[in-house]
């Protein structure tokens, strides 16, 4: 009896030990997807595709699908069975794409995917046409660094700025609206690098090129007036050194500010008749002669274009459009006008005049003009009584 009892509880056991064979864990899904394109800009809508996320327990098409388009944890959709999504993204970045998958019974599984965003707005163009042109000798030690630029798109752009003597050229401004700047004055005979990086509104950068220049290796000196106490700096031209500024020195009869106004003598010197202008040369100066004169624009080239050399073009005292004016030479010409022997004042701003020492015959004597509106020179012959700018020439 004892051993028909156990045959029912061997069997009992037999079957269960069968049951638990049998049952099969469940396993999670397999997350999947594509995306196309992964490279586009904020104008593509993306198609993201997770057709291919499986499960080994569960068909496809009973998997749930959400979709965090930034990777950012925050996620954009609901769970559904749809295995597609697009998305259109609003600005240019690198982005994680986060899908997870979901089976009937709950368990997950989540796959990130890069996708990077470009810019549908066009960068800059690099700046182009420096002035001072690359590798070109300056004739100035104050130049103005200008330069073109431009955008594809129309943004306004902003521009920084490098500048210095050794290259790469240091930051020196961040971020103006203007194509142009200045480091005020530099040393003559040395060689400068410079470079511009321009960004649009939209934060495209296009970095430019690295120009040079070097400053023309002039010799200035410093002229002290004991009369006055005033200073003057000189220039060497040739083998004659020139005032490089207007007399201004008070010589009584003869000599004025234009339109009796003193602040115009301390802009643009004073006017001297001939009379005048032979006895106010500092002493060991003297007002230039003919042959000075002459020697004078010969070597700046010659009368067709001494005249753009010899103008100032920096102080904004001559009148716009400055014809040829580079100064060049150093000299910088001011336009001081005339003023003639009856009184009236004129051509202030737009000739500059020097008297020469050299009589051209009774009533007149030579003088060197310059025009606003022409980068020639002329000497003739002007009277002595009306009052013109005077640069004297040291004694040698």
């Amino acid at each position: 009896m004892k051993h028909l009892l156990r045959i029912p509880t061997l069997l009992s056991i037999s079957v269960f030990l069968v049951f638990i064979s049998c049952t099969k864990e469940n396993q999670p899904p397999v997350a999947l997807f594509t995306i196309e394109p992964t490279t586009a800009n904020e104008e593509t809508i993306f198609i993201m595709d997770a057709s291919t996320t499986s499960d080994p327990d569960d068909k496809t098409e009973e998997l749930l699908i959400i979709w965090d388009w930034e990777g950012d944890g925050i996620f954009d959709s609901q769970y559904a069975t749809r295995k597609t999504g697009d998305h259109k993204y609003s600005k240019p970045g690198d982005y994680q794409v986060t899908m997870v998958v979901k089976d009937p019974r709950g368990l997950t599984d989540t796959l990130a995917v890069p996708l990077t965003v470009t810019s549908s707005n066009l960068p800059p163009e690099a700046p182009y046409s420096p002035t001072p042109a690359d590798e070109s000798i300056c004739m100035t030690n104050k130049p103005w660094m200008k330069w073109e630029s431009s955008d594809p798109d129309g943004d306004p752009l902003l521009f920084t700025c490098y500048f210095g003597t050794t290259n790469p050229p240091q930051q020196v401004i961040a971020s103006q609206m203007f194509g142009t700047f200045t480091q005020g004055k530099l040393e003559y005979g040395t060689r400068y690098y410079w470079k511009v990086r321009v960004k649009d509104i939209k934060g495209n950068i296009t970095e430019g090129p690295v120009w040079s220049f070097t400053t023309v290796d002039m010799h200035f000196g410093t002229l002290s007036d004991s009369r006055d106490g005033q200073n003057y700096t000189t220039i060497q031209i040739g083998t004659d050194w020139w005032m490089a500024e207007n007399l201004r020195f008070d010589a009584g009869a003869g000599s004025w500010c234009y339109d009796d106004n003193l602040t115009r003598c301390q802009m643009y010197g004073r006017l001297y008749n001939w009379d005048a202008a032979m006895r106010s040369c500092p002493e060991g100066w003297h007002l230039p002669t003919l042959e000075e004169l002459n020697r004078m624009v010969d070597h700046l080239g010659g009368a067709e274009i001494a005249g753009g050399k010899l103008k100032d073009y920096e102080s904004l005292l001559w009148r716009e459009v400055n014809v040829g004016a580079n100064n060049e030479s150093g000299f910088a010409a001011l336009p001081g006008g005339r003023r003639y022997d009856q009184g009236l004042y004129a051509g202030l701003s737009y000739y500059a005049q020097f008297f020469s020492s050299t009589e051209y015959n009774s009533r007149d004597a030579y003088n060197l003009t310059l025009g606003y509106d022409y980068a020639s020179t002329f000497i003739y012959n002007y009277k002595k009584a009306y009052a013109i700018s005077v640069r004297c020439v040291k004694d040698r």
